[in-house]
């Protein structure tokens, strides 16, 4: 399996610092935090460690782990934006293994996903929520986090298969505001039979790719209502994918209501882009 290059520049980074040098003291003599460095909010340095380096970048492009596929490789998805590196030093000892696992712990609790994780001789992490991203790599005793924010997407460009495709790669999820439905109703208008299309072709194309519709409005009208609307809206658009050539396993749909909106409520073209339909990638389905 392809995993050691995940810690490449980990121990990059060690060689040139010149701290790859075996350590025999313990925890308590372990230097003082870099000056200069601000640790992680959502997940601060684990016990026994130090952070011995950090760097920032305005742009930055990572190709990051989100998955394996059925021999075992690391499947990568590519990553445009704002990073925040940190470099900890811990206590002679401290395995990769109990580093990755005690990451997982705590980004777990502060609700992210773990798309990725492997925890040998060295590890790697990929968590995410929404769209920012922490990866984190361990090799010795030594771990590397990075937190990088992603550049919002221009789902307004994505119009048909292949542009939908590498949306979906990239963030996990893509607008479909090609979708319009009469007003207050979950009736599909008949020009959304067009970018609707497009999905069919990209699912045929992806023939183990599984993806999430979800339904969401603006603030107008009850919650209670909102919600209601919005599963009726990704429902019927689960149905006119299905009717036309996805096979519905591949297909869930959910309602959000209001409760994610992306633009601003109080004018009209806010308001028309917080309703729309979303896709979300699924973990894929297994080869049959």
């Amino acid at each position: 399996m392809k995993h050691s290059y995940h810690v490449v520049f980990l121990l990059f980074m060690l060689m040139a610092a010149g701290l790859a040098e075996a350590q025999t003291g313990d925890a308590a003599k372990l230097s003082p935090d870099q000056a200069g460095c601000v640790d992680s909010k959502f997940l601060p340095k684990l016990t026994e460690c130090r952070i011995d380096n950090c760097e920032k970048k305005d742009i930055d492009h990572r190709e990051i782990a989100v998955s394996e596929d059925g021999n075992g490789d690391v499947v990568e998805t590519p990553i445009d934006g704002k990073s925040r590196s940190l470099m900890y030093e811990c206590r002679e000892g401290t395995e990769p293994r109990s580093v990755i696992e005690r990451a997982e712990a705590g980004l777990k609790a502060g609700g992210f996903e773990i798309p990725y994780k492997f925890a040998d001789a060295e590890g790697s992490l990929t968590a995410h929520k929404d769209d920012f991203w922490i990866v984190v790599d361990a090799a010795a005793h030594y771990y590397t986090l990075t937190e990088i924010t992603a550049v919002p997407p221009e789902f307004d460009s994505a119009v048909d298969a292949d542009s939908l495709a590498e949306m979906l790669e990239h963030f996990g999820h893509v607008a479909l505001y090609g979708v319009q439905f009469f007003p207050g109703r979950p009736d599909l208008e008949p020009a959304s039979s067009g970018v609707l299309q497009e999905v069919v072709t990209m699912m045929n194309d992806h023939p183990n790719w599984r993806i999430r519709v979800q339904g969401h409005t603006d603030n107008t009208g009850t919650k209670a209502g909102n919600m209601t609307l919005s599963m009726r809206r990704a429902t019927a658009v689960v149905q006119w994918l299905a009717t036309n050539g996805v096979r519905r396993v591949r297909l869930d749909a959910q309602g959000i209501g209001d409760a994610h909106p992306v633009s601003d409520n109080t004018t009209e073209a806010g308001r028309a882009k917080n309703r729309r339909i979303e896709l979300v990638k699924l973990p894929d389905m297994q080869a049959q």
